[in-house]
């Protein structure tokens, strides 16, 4: 049977340390229980003390514990619980020493759980300050009415009002207490003042248009009744009835055959005034505004990541052969050190903003929801019904403009749910570090084979992805978007949750400088070809000779699966753990390899189609043994990021980009571009896309971790199979048949006029491209004038002098 190995024991293999026979976490759970008991305990001993004790109290002393007495105790805990009693609630605050153990019972609580502890004092003293203050305006009424409430105010209690009822009078001090109170309690609870005042000149606004509106409605039913009885009185009038004028009705006589329509009706003033349909009442406007206004809006609180300072991840992973510890969490830097903190003035005015801008367009809400993110804000919108989307969505620039923001973001609507999305960018920033995510239990059990560390999600929640699963990634954001941070994390995040016997890496970098930190873990975590010159590979013809050794690799791999009859790398290594002398000849495990290329752009311009074919190969077929590709560029257009690449790259990271076009390049979807950079992302797992914002790894914290695994036994790099670089470079793939080239003797004149066989010097001189340059080289040395490829370096000349090229020339042609 297969032996499962603890994969991190507080950053040790099992083999170079020992478990100690208590560990940290069993002793914080331990104090923290001892905690709560005791907590209990003393509220037992306060809730059941009695004056009859008071002699038994006072008379308690350590002897008494060895020596007990014959006297019982009214307290439940005895004469111990009586003395404890005596000593809290005569002698101290009375029973408002009660909130000295429920503080003990939460210290108790947070070791228990080991949640964070930075401002459990402060809570603590605001705790026993709201105590004694409280204690002291019992004391205050005792004074006052010459009462005896020693219990609930204790000697403290009573001293201090004492010492405030001669100092300020009766009046004074009561008000001066009350005041203090209040202050410690909001600082306690964190209450809004602003939102409760809001709330009460709401409520007063809506009583004096109710009260204005029933009076209106007085007023015309008044006018009404006014009116019907002057109808009535008119009606009583007799009517006088006399004969018509002849020359009147002779003339409307002569009217009658002219007529042939009906006359239209025209409504008079008295009739418009008084029509229902007319102009609204202006208590209905006033009330409308009113009620859009008072739109409520619910601030969701961000999801608390459990903290942990033991890395311990148990997986089946490959036993260590040597020595070797993986990286501890000192070596990351510590983050703010502080709660998500919310700003609920700028929730607020963009609340009233978004209300106001969509009202101007006749668009009602009837609820908003407020997610604060590291980053941006979420407003959930649920629009009234009726109301179209496409009306909210083409407002997306009037917002931006309203807010003043940098850009926002639209989702709608939120999948799932009946509301609109509209992300808002927070004036102040939260900075997430990699320790945020690397200390939390999320991390330490998350199970996963190649845990890559994303970010935090605007709920707060720490989002891990397995790269197994993924199987490979596809990043694009432009110069300064976080890009190279996010890299720098996704290897920092797996340098911690792998050993070197379980995961190598392949590094491509063409410009040089990105990645060249990670060369001091040669020994333990990289692989490269026997050709290549460098573990990170920073030559565009070795990148893709590196890669053809990959696909080399790549079918090794999949004839050893085959030949064990599995159908994954997972499955083949377990298949080892049960039965490593299969065959008659001792297996080893094979360790999983990630291919990093940090400037996908580079090579797409020099290689193009050569470059594409073996990463669209490794991308369709290399998920099964264990290789996968993270692949990063800062220009994402269509002849960097081509068709066949991007089928075969499901889940994708969008930083912030420079448009539209680049954003639905690599995400199919707008929004990337209103981003906010330095970690703002997109993440794209099939159809669905989230926001998250990536956390930050300094250079330093690299250097530390890099330096912290250089300095320890390594069993060098993991040779891939070997590969001809020079038959794979861009010069000799793609050459043409024995045709030479127009350009052919002007671009021998040059080489041998300069002494220097190098492509560059054809592409400036000549004005032509690379791959041309490239084929005029390699028919240089077809001809005998130039010597072989030599890696990085230009060519050698070997022809001295022009009369020797002319000979050469005239023999040739």
């Amino acid at each position: 049977m297969g032996k499962t190995v603890s994969k991190r024991n507080r950053g040790r293999s099992s083999s170079s340390s020992k478990t100690p026979f208590i560990s940290q976490q069993r002793k914080r759970e331990i104090l923290g229980l001892i905690l709560m008991v005791f907590s209990l305990l003393i509220t037992l001993a306060v809730l059941t003390y009695s004056i009859v004790d008071e002699p038994l109290a006072r008379r308690f002393s350590f002897d008494s514990i060895f020596v007990p007495g014959t006297e019982r105790a009214a307290n439940a805990l005895g004469p111990t619980g009586a003395a404890i009693a005596h000593l809290l609630v005569p002698n101290f605050i009375g029973y408002f020493s009660l909130l000295l153990p429920f503080s003990m019972f939460g210290w108790g609580y947070v070791w228990l759980r080991n949640r964070p502890k930075e401002y459990l004092p402060l809570v603590s003293g605001l705790m026993g300050v709201v105590a004694l203050l409280l204690a002291s305006l019992v004391g205050w009424l005792s004074i006052t009415f010459e009462s005896n409430l020693l219990a609930w105010s204790g000697s403290w209690g009573l001293g201090l009002s004492g010492w405030m009822h001669q100092l300020l009078g009766g009046l004074g001090s009561v008000v001066i207490l009350l005041l203090v109170v209040s202050i410690t309690a909001l600082l306690l609870i964190d209450h809004d003042i602003q939102r409760s005042l809001d709330r009460i000149e709401a409520g007063f606004e809506r009583f004096r248009v109710t009260a204005n509106r029933w009076w209106a409605g007085r007023e015309s039913r008044k006018a009404a009744r006014s009116s019907n009885k002057n109808m009535l009185r008119e009606e009583k009038k007799p009517f006088q009835v006399r004969d018509p004028d002849p020359e009147r009705l002779t003339t409307i006589r002569s009217k009658e055959a002219k007529e042939t329509a009906p006359t239209p009706f025209i409504a008079r003033p008295e009739e418009e005034s008084n029509d229902p349909i007319g102009m609204p009442d202006p208590t209905d406007l006033l009330e409308e505004s009113i009620s859009t206004a008072d739109v409520e809006m619910h601030v969701h609180e961000q999801i608390k990541e459990e903290l942990t300072n033991d890395l311990h991840r148990e997986t089946t992973a490959q036993a260590i052969e040597y020595p070797f510890n993986l990286p501890d969490l000192d070596l990351l830097d510590e983050g703010e050190g502080r709660a998500h903190q919310i700003d609920y003035d700028e929730l607020d005015e963009h609340k009233q903003i978004l209300l106001d801008k969509l009202e101007t367009y006749n668009i009602e809400i009837t609820s908003i929801e407020a997610i604060v993110g590291p980053t941006v804000t979420l407003y959930e919108l649920t629009p009234a019904p009726g109301i179209k989307i496409s009306r909210i969505t083409a407002l997306e620039n009037d917002l931006a403009m309203a807010m003043a923001a940098r850009g926002i973001r639209m989702i709608a609507p939120i999948p799932g749910k009946t509301s609109i999305g509209v992300e808002i960018p927070n004036r102040h920033r939260e900075l997430v570090r990699i320790r945020d995510i690397i200390g939390t239990t999320r991390f330490s059990d998350s199970g996963m084979e190649l845990p890559l560390i994303l970010g935090k999600s605007i709920e707060g929640e720490t989002i891990l992805e397995d790269l197994t699963r993924m199987p490979h990634l596809l990043i694009a954001g432009s110069t300064g978007s976080g890009k190279s941070v996010g890299l720098n994390t996704f290897i920092a995040g797996l340098l911690y949750a792998c050993p070197p016997s379980m995961l190598k890496f392949v590094m491509i970098d063409p410009k040089k400088i990105e990645l060249s930190a990670y060369a001091n873990i040669a020994s333990h975590y990289m692989a490269m070809p026997p050709e290549a010159s460098d573990v990170i590979i920073t030559d565009v013809d070795q990148a893709l000779g590196t890669l053809r050794s990959c696909e080399k690799e790549m079918e090794r791999r999949y004839d050893l699966l085959s030949e064990a009859q599995v159908r994954s790398l997972k499955e083949y290594n377990q298949a080892i753990d049960q039965n490593p002398d299969s065959g008659g000849e001792r297996k080893e495990k094979i360790p999983y390899i990630v291919i990093i290329v940090d400037e996908l752009a580079d090579l797409m311009m020099t290689a193009g189609k050569d470059i594409e074919a073996p990463i669209a190969r490794l991308a369709q077929m290399a998920r099964a043994v264990g290789i996968h590709l993270i692949l990063a560029t800062q220009r994402p257009s269509v002849d960097v990021i081509t068709g066949l690449i991007k089928a075969n790259f499901p889940s994708r990271i969008a930083y912030q980009v420079a448009s539209k076009i680049d954003s639905r390049t690599i995400m199919d979807h707008n929004g990337a571009e209103g981003l906010v950079g330095n970690g703002d992302m997109l993440y794209m797992s099939g159809s669905r896309i989230t926001r998250l914002q990536g956390p930050f790894v300094s250079i330093d914290e690299i250097d530390r971790i890099t330096t912290f695994i250089g300095q320890q036994q390594g069993p060098g790099p993991y040779m891939l199979p070997s590969v001809d670089l020079a038959e794979t470079s861009t010069s000799t793939l793609g050459r043409g048949s024995g045709e030479r080239d127009e350009l052919f003797s002007e671009a021998a004149y040059i080489i041998v006029r300069s002494q220097q066989g190098s492509v560059s010097l054809l592409q400036r001189k000549l004005a032509v491209g690379y791959a041309r340059a490239a084929r005029l080289i390699d028919q240089l040395e077809d001809a005998g004038i130039v010597g072989p490829f030599e890696g990085s370096k230009a060519r050698q000349v070997l022809v001295d002098d022009e009369l020797q090229l002319d000979q050469i020339l005239s023999e040739s042609s």
